[in-house]
């Protein structure tokens, strides 16, 4: 599945800057909750087939998720912070970069609010909960908002990767999910229609607009369910003698319809997608899961998407030319970042954390 969760990456990533030749793929929005069912899939097949027996560690199956996504992390908040300093000194103290926030508002920031905002920052949970609130710029308490973008400041500006709110949700789900993915299919189907109610009944009370959309965890949990009845889907033919042409097929069919999504207008395309993409993982992970190639491409959608809004900045800051189009620019510039991320970083991490799963279960 390495090829779709690049180019869901890359979705993103042209979110933020443009398309590419006219195309810009399932947009933001749509690519985070196929990521969450992604999760949701990859989560309760690790859960059930590599932490049980001498590895069933809660303890383990944490930290393990830990070192995957922070050092990485931290990699890219560490040079976002840099490059706000290096802006400071080339405009004299008058501009700081991703984090003008700070200097804008440092004075109108209670110390309970600033010490928030700088420990969601470091620690990315609770980074989702940011888009939830607002600023009282009397006390300088935050308070919670029903649309975050009516506020002034726009709290979710003083996170400094602010793409990352979807990391404090996947943390989230990781946190629960060794109490939840291995329970009966009734139960997960029962929670599967309570998170899509709550989410039907606060669109029939007016919410329907961006943060509830998609950044509202018991919402958002029913993606991350459907990847848990895709994996049992997974389970039940994984040792069935399926032609691979099926899988094949069904890969290039999601594909196709994730470049062209763009340039299909329907008032059901979104729900087509969803459905096609739930009922093909199974296929397409049996088919390609013995792909190191496909698997070395999926290892880079975490690198790109963390990263490119810094690469943006750095871009626009530098003036660098743009090839095509900026949508093009950035991705080309971010995948090769992506690359040294993945090179010096998370391949070194990923040695650790499979040399803990044999050596140390415990």
């Amino acid at each position: 599945m390495g090829s779709i969760r690049l180019i869901l990456a890359i979705s993103v990533v042209l979110a933020h800057s443009g398309a590419i030749f006219g195309l810009s793929f399932v947009g933001g929005q749509i690519a985070v909750q196929s990521f969450y069912i992604i999760s949701g899939f990859y989560m309760s097949l690790i859960l059930n087939e590599k932490y049980i027996n001498e590895n069933n560690s809660y303890k383990l199956f944490i930290s393990n998720r830990f070192l995957r996504l922070y050092p990485i992390y931290w990699a890219v908040l560490l040079l976002t912070i840099l490059l706000s300093i290096a802006a400071s000194i080339a405009s004299g103290g008058h501009s700081l970069g991703k984090a003008q926030a700070y200097l804008t508002y440092y004075d109108q920031l209670s110390i309970g609010s600033f010490l928030f905002l700088i420990l969601t920052n470091i620690g990315l949970f609770l980074q989702d909960t940011v888009l939830f609130l607002g600023l009282d710029q009397i006390t300088g308490n935050l308070f919670f908002t029903e649309n975050f973008r009516l506020c002034k400041p726009v709290v979710s500006n003083f996170l400094l990767v602010p793409q990352a709110w979807t990391i404090g949700i996947e943390l989230t789900f990781y946190l629960i999910a060794p109490f939840i993915v291995r329970r009966r299919l009734s139960s997960i189907l029962l929670w599967i229609v309570a998170s899509l109610s709550f989410r039907i009944i606060l669109y029939y009370r007016g919410l329907d607009f961006d943060p509830w959309t998609y950044r509202f965890f018991p919402t958002e949990l029913l993606f991350f369910l459907l990847g848990n009845v895709s994996y049992r889907i997974y389970c039940e033919i994984k040792n069935q003698d399926i032609n691979p042409v099926i899988g094949r097929t069904l890969l290039s069919v999601l594909l196709l319809f994730t470049f062209s999504y763009s340039k299909i207008e329907t008032s059901f395309t979104i729900y087509i997608y969803y459905l096609l993409f739930f009922i093909s993982l199974p296929f397409i992970f049996k088919v390609t899961k013995n792909w190191k190639k496909d698997a070395a491409i999926g290892e880079l959608s975490f690198p790109i998407y963390i990263s490119h809004l810094l690469i943006l900045s750095v871009i626009q800051r530098l003036n660098f030319p743009a090839f095509g189009s900026m949508g093009l620019t950035l991705t080309v510039v971010t995948i090769l970042f992506s690359i040294l991320l993945n090179e010096f970083i998370a391949k070194r991490i990923e040695k650790i954390r499979q040399n803990r799963v044999r050596v140390n279960p415990n």
